[in-house]
């Protein structure tokens, strides 16, 4: 079962994974529309995915406070788990989206979440630990 990672946006989600075989991120889209068109969008992820967790993106200003977009993204968060009851991260996202653009990425959010996934990663698996117990 996948990993889901999800930089959430006021307009676009942009959405990555871990598949099952990788212990890396790589970016899989980017979901636009009305709130209730995203949903539907994600449940349709959701259960095409089946992931064992999620990661979500918690936007931090430079100096380490929340602020409004935090509160969206722990809003968001909570959604996440009351809808599908699979465990829910959070992960500082600060400057994920301009480690992507300068990187030369396609789809900006897609890759940022593949960012915020990978430094879930890097921060919660020690050498010798399996990927898949997370």
């Amino acid at each position: 079962m996948p990993i889901l990672g999800f930089d959430f946006g006021s307009k676009r989600i942009g959405v990555a994974i871990v598949p099952d075989d990788m212990n890396f991120a790589l970016p899989l889209l980017t979901i636009d529309g009305t709130v209730e068109e995203q949903w539907r969008k994600i449940d349709e992820l959701i259960k095409k995915q089946s992931p064992r967790s999620i990661v979500v993106g918690l936007p931090y200003t430079m100096s380490g406070a929340e602020g409004e977009q935090a509160d969206a993204a722990r809003a968001f968060s909570n959604q996440l788990f009351e809808r599908y009851n699979i465990p829910v991260n959070l992960v500082d996202e600060r400057l994920s989206s301009v480690e992507a653009a300068r990187a030369g990425a396609v789809d900006i959010d897609a890759s940022s979440a593949a960012i915020i996934l990978d430094t879930f990663i890097t921060k919660n698996v020690k050498p010798g630990d399996d990927l898949f117990d997370l």
